[in-house]
């Protein structure tokens, strides 16, 4: 047995780090893997913390304790099962596993080789760019289309950067001037805060009275999603990046005959819409999506450094999610260096 420690929720905007032992035998193609880094997902993860996620029509299920959180995850394999051909012992990989210091991980699900020269704390953010990458991929963005993102967290902020990569014109929208102006270090060009008037109001301003081509819903927010196709132009698209989870009471007639008349889509843009592995029959995988991302990230075409807000050991667990649920405007892209245990 492993002595290790992985983060916990065990209660509503509670966060501990709780020692654990785990068995490293590994079968089939399991790999035992130490941490270097692992992100923080504000939106999914800062669900589960605050409890939010309870609301979630689809998480009926959902109850504290959490014996684990997250799904970025960048380690260096310590051990491979017997079935692991592609993996070796000193490989540096980035999976989906959690929160902890030592785990073991199903590598037949998903894992991306990251080089030895690669920043482990940037190339972490691969992951939540492997969220945003999806309404791009799920859009039918052409070079000059008008493309406004609602929300600059990291998502959004990633999203923003993506359609400006695809050669779209790219307004991002937040109500936080910190992340207005970490967007436009990350090169965004039209950043607005709809405060004091409505982002319609914004995107009919810059288009012209047409609305944008594209709407991307980057909260999970559903009165935003509701407010986005009032600014979606005709036979435009309205794409839902984020994942909505409270609960939201409202006429939805208005949104729903302006949908009707004016020809617009709304597409859902969950990543996992797509397959994990690279298939001859599907132009899209998630596999492609990071291998893409990281290298972006290398290159510095991805714009990280902007994003990443804190670096703290795993001991500030509980400091690291209270921050991003109550410190918007200081906390948001926040990475876990095991090393500092």
């Amino acid at each position: 047995m492993i002595k290790a420690y992985r983060v916990s929720f065990p209660e509503a905007l509670r966060a501990e780090l709780v020692e654990f032992e785990l068995d490293e035998r590994l079968q089939g193609k399991e790999v035992l893997v130490q941490a270097e880094y692992s992100v923080i997902s504000p939106g999914t993860e800062g669900a589960s913390f605050s409890g939010l996620e309870r609301e979630h029509p689809i998480a009926r299920n959902f109850a504290y304790p959490r014996a684990t959180t997250g799904y970025g995850h960048l380690s260096r394999v310590l051990a491979v099962g017997p079935d692991v051909t592609d993996l070796k012992v000193g490989d540096r990989i980035l999976s989906f596993s959690p929160h902890a210091s030592y785990w073991k991980w199903d590598s037949g699900r998903f894992f991306l080789h990251v080089p030895p020269e690669a920043d482990g704390k940037r190339a972490v953010f691969t992951r939540m760019a492997g969220v945003a990458i999806t309404a791009v991929r799920k859009s039918s963005v052409q070079i000059g289309d008008t493309v406004a993102v609602v929300g600059l967290g990291l998502v959004g902020n990633f999203a923003a950067q993506l359609f400006q990569m695809a050669g779209a014109e790219v307004m991002g929208l937040d109500v936080a001037a910190s992340r207005l102006e970490r967007a436009r270090q990350c090169g965004i060009q039209r950043v607005v805060n709809p405060t004091g008037r409505s982002a319609r109001e914004a995107v009919l301003e810059w288009t012209g009275g047409q609305g944008a081509r594209i709407v991307v819903e980057a909260i999970g927010r559903s009165d935003l999603i509701l407010e986005g196709v009032e600014f979606t132009r005709r036979h435009g698209e309205i794409l839902l990046l984020g994942s909505p989870r409270a609960l939201h009471t409202a006429e939805v007639t208005p949104m729903l005959s302006r949908i009707h008349i004016q020809g617009i889509t709304m597409i859902g843009a969950l990543e996992w819409l797509y397959p994990i592995p690279e298939l001859d029959f599907t132009r899209v995988s998630i596999t492609r999506n990071y291998q893409q991302l990281l290298g972006w990230i290398m290159d510095g075409r991805l714009a990280i450094d902007p994003l990443l807000t804190h670096v703290l050991s795993p001991v500030r667990c509980q400091e690291a999610y209270m921050g991003l649920h109550a410190q918007k405007d200081e906390y948001l892209g926040v990475v876990f260096d095991w090393s500092l245990l």
